[in-house]
């Protein structure tokens, strides 16, 4: 585990569901003890709550980090059931990765 107990990887933070403000604080910790960028990935669902969390790390909390890059996309993941039209064991899930630096 990393920061406040938030999945993180590297300067990576994985977007999942908790609460909003766990994800500002790592993020805020991460930024603090040095680092000079922090990356915001979520899937699927997640997707609207990262773009909150970066919108409030940046209006309300350090107006010096700015989002340096956003990349979107769309994943393959291994499916628990077998699709019944295609027959596929995969889905599509989309993904974005927001960068955020000094």
């Amino acid at each position: 585990m990393g920061i406040s107990n938030t999945v993180m990887e590297n300067d990576v933070v994985f977007v999942g569901k908790k609460p909003i403000m766990s994800y500002v604080l790592t993020v805020l910790t991460h930024m603090n003890s040095g680092h000079d960028k922090v990356v915001l990935k979520a899937r699927g669902s997640t997707i609207s709550k990262a773009v909150d969390i970066s919108q409030i790390v940046k209006r309300k909390f350090s107006k010096d980090l700015k989002i340096s890059n956003v990349e979107i996309g769309t994943e393959e993941l291994p499916n628990e059931q077998r699709n019944e039209n295609t027959g596929d064991r995969k889905r599509n899930v989309s993904f974005i990765a927001i960068e955020m630096g000094r």
